[in-house]
Formats: C-alpha cells, structure tokens, sequence
C-alpha cells in the first residue's frame, strides 16, 4: 500500500533562487579581485597583482578579461534572458583569448596587453605584459562557454567546455601547489590567483545551464546529492595542498626523490582512505536521517490503532488524485466502508473488543487491497479505500473480495460484517461531492439491509460512448 504522499508525483522544486545567487557569487569574486588586481597594477603593489602570497602575479590584461566575463554573468543572471550586453561582452572574452594566441602563434604585437608591463615576464624574455597562452586558451573556452548559456544554444558542447577548463584549473592549482614559494616559475603556464577565478567563473557559468549528466545529481534532493556537494570541493583542494606538502618536504627536511615519491604514494593513500572513510560516515548519516524521517511521516500519516492511513493522509491522497484527474483524466473509485451495528458491539463487549475489532479491519483491508491502493480509517469504524485506475466494475469486485473476507474471519465475541458504498470520480468533482456519493452508497447499503455493496456511478459523456 503507497504512502499517501505518493499518490500522485510532484515536481522538484526549482532550484532557480539558489542557482542565481551561486552565479551572482561567483561574478562579485571575480569582479572584486580583478579589481584588486588592477588597482596593485595601476599603484604599483606587487602584493595586490599576487593576490596570493609566494604565487606569480596576474597580468593586467587577464585581470581585464575576467571583469568582462564577470559583468556579462552578473547580466546574464539579472536579466533572465537573452542580453546583447552578456553576447557582446562573452565575445570581448573569447576575442582577448583569440588574439593572444594569435600574438603567440604569429609573433605578431596586436597591443591589447601594453597597460602595465610585468618586469618578471621580462626577465624570463616573455611579453611583459601579455597572458600566458595557457590562460589565452582557458579564455577562448571560457569566452565560448558564456556564449552558449548566453544563447542557450549547445548546452552539451557548453558542459564540456566546463568540465575541459575545471579540468585545466584543478591542474595549474597544482603545479602552482609544488611551486609555492619557489619564486618565478617558468614552467608554470597559468597563475593561481588565474586557474581559482578560472574555476569560479566556469562554476558560475555552469550553474545556469540546463542540468545535465553528473549536474543532475547536483540539483536532485537525493543522498548522491549531498555525496556530490560533501565531496567535490576536498576532492579538487587535495592535489594542490598534496603538492605543497610534498615541496616543503623537499626543501625543509631535504628528502631524496625516491623518499618524494614514497611520500606521494603514502600521501595519496591516506587522502583517499580519509575520503572513504569521510564518504562512508556520510551515507550512514544519510540513511539515519532518511529513516528517521520516514519513522516521522509514518507517524504523521498513519492511524496508531490499526496502521492504516489517518484522515489527513486520506485527504491529502484524495485532492491529489482529483487534481490529477482534472488535469490528465486518470480516474479512480472508492470505497467508503462503515462496520455493522459497531455501537452496540462496543456496548456488549467493551471498549477494548471494539479496538480489537477495528485492527482487525485494519489487518482485512490492507491484505486486500493493491500496493498502489490507499486503506484509510476515516473517522470511528469508518474506513474508505482509494482505488487508482480502476473502474466500477474493478471496484465491485475488490468490494466482494473484502465482504468475503470478513465473512471468512474468526471473529472473537461475535462475527462482525461490513457495509461498503462505491462511487467513481468525475473531473469535476471535489472531494466532499466525491465522498457524499460513497456516503449516499455507503446509506443505501445500510438501508438495504447490511453486509452488502452499493454503488453510486456518475455516467458521463466517455462512459456512455
């Protein structure tokens, strides 16, 4: 028998509040360090063009870029639609990228890097004001996958450009973790302060995307959910923070190569039995939460004597199914059922016999019904059952299958039978008209002398075709 929640499927509630604010996030981080950036840049701080102490420091042009591509998300977001400020400032992103690696690949000087020169770029021989042509080709990604959201056009190709420049991010990070404070670094092609506004920006792009393979189980209310979000952030933090770890072991303790690579080994253990561990704990705390909640719906839903649905379960299933009926025309019957001469049994026997009569009822309708069925005590020694998809003659016979069974039932004190009214649904109706039908069927029944089914059909237009 299904929980009375389940009697009709709801949608997901959207997730369009919460994906804004992360893009809006995202955008304002961008902006604000970019913006620090430029203003280390323009009063000649060193320390600001960092941004992260020991790492090389971002190019005035790529602290340009990424404010670009920062004020066309924050428009994306705002308007909701498509904007040719987002379209035009995207391709102001993907042309910078474009044209830097034009600069690269032609040797060629097209002057969009010549703002502030980078004295340490100089003395390595490379364009002192120029990006790197691994950051030119994070831009050219970067700049095409704003475009895609922007026109909403190859959501596909737009979730693997996420996942090619989450991918570069995660690897400069690292490199940029075993070249800490090693001072300029030739062989690093993107700086850190760059590959983490590479990864927020991608983020932020990413999450106003239509939701798509591994982004499902990101907006799903689902353990994988919770798993995904616990997990991701570690798992991308822990080859940088390996790396810093394994280069000051080199320089302060003077470890060997051979003992380096041991460390990693041992290191890369560690990290992964701690995510196990970490994983496995989760997915307990998980699954004791659920139970948890479903020991609470349970209590909420089900009638403490006889362990069928209470009355507001049984009104909650009703409008559902109604609603549903309306909408899609799935119809359904019920059963209102009401024990024979129960006051006066009550009155021979007692008030515990009468319990014990009701659970037994209980125990008749849900060995009765189907799975998918709904058995509820409606009030008293009231019981209604919900049919869904079936019609009269359907329900006449799960009638007769109950008034057999009640029949067939050893009955302590005396046997006890059942009146049942039947009545179907009709797209117009309301659960009071629908459950006044059962009612006047349920009286017919009564009247007619007990222990009997009545039915209370609405003929429409379809039934008589």
């Amino acid at each position: 028998m299904n929980s009375p929640l389940s009697a009709e499927p709801t949608a997901a509630s959207s997730p369009r509040g919460g994906v804004a604010k992360i893009a809006q996030i995202a955008a304002w981080v961008m902006l604000v360090v970019s913006a620090l950036v430029l203003l280390g840049w323009w009063l000649d701080v060193p320390a600001l063009t960092r941004v992260l102490t020991g790492s090389t420091r971002m190019k005035a042009i790529t602290a340009t870029t990424f404010i670009a591509n920062a004020v066309a998300l924050l428009g994306c977001v705002r308007r909701e639609r498509i904007g040719i400020a987002c379209v035009l400032l995207n391709l102001l992103v993907l042309v910078f990228g474009a044209a830097s690696l034009l600069e690269y690949t032609a040797n060629v000087d097209l002057g969009i890097d010549h703002l502030f020169a980078d004295p340490e770029a100089f003395a390595q021989g490379n364009p002192p004001g120029r990006m790197s042509q691994m950051t030119a080709i994070a831009f050219l990604l970067l700049g095409t996958q704003g475009l895609l959201v922007s026109l909403q056009r190859a959501p596909r190709l737009a979730h693997l450009l996420a996942g090619l420049l989450l991918s570069l991010g995660a690897f400069t990070l690292t490199m940029a973790g075993y070249s800490y404070r090693m001072g300029v670094v030739q062989v690093l092609p993107v700086s850190a302060p760059t590959a983490l506004l590479l990864i927020v920006a991608t983020l932020g792009w990413l999450v106003l995307q239509r939701p798509m393979g591994i982004m499902r189980v990101a907006y799903a209310d689902s353990p994988g959910t919770v798993l995904l979000r616990w997990a991701a952030i570690p798992a991308l933090l822990m080859p940088p923070l390996l790396a810093i770890a394994i280069r000051a072991a080199e320089h302060l303790l003077g470890w060997s190569h051979a003992e380096v690579v041991a460390a990693v080994g041992y290191l890369s253990g560690v990290g992964a039995c701690s995510m196990v561990i970490g994983m496995a704990w989760l997915l307990h705390h998980l699954d004791h939460q659920r139970q948890k909640s479903e020991r609470f719906q349970d209590a909420a839903y089900t009638d403490a004597l006889t362990r069928l649905v209470n009355r507001r379960g049984f009104d909650e299933a009703i409008d559902r199914l109604l609603r549903g009926h309306r909408e899609s025309d799935h119809g359904f019957t019920m059963l209102m059922l009401d024990l024979d001469h129960f006051k006066r049994f009550n009155d021979d026997f007692g008030h515990l016999a009468g319990d014990r009569a009701l659970q037994i009822t209980g125990e008749l309708l849900r060995a009765a019904v189907r799975p998918q069925d709904i058995a509820a005590r409606f009030g008293g020694e009231e019981f209604a059952v919900i049919l869904p998809g079936t019609d009269m003659l359907g329900a006449r016979r799960t009638a007769q299958r109950l008034l057999d069974a009640f029949h067939a039932r050893e009955w302590p004190n005396r046997p006890v039978t059942v009146s049942i009214g039947i009545a179907n649904s009709h797209p117009g109706d309301t659960s009071a008209t629908l459950i006044a039908r059962a009612d006047a069927a349920l009286y017919a029944a009564k009247s007619g002398g007990r222990d009997r089914a009545c039915e209370n059909q609405v003929i429409t237009v379809s039934s008589v075709l």
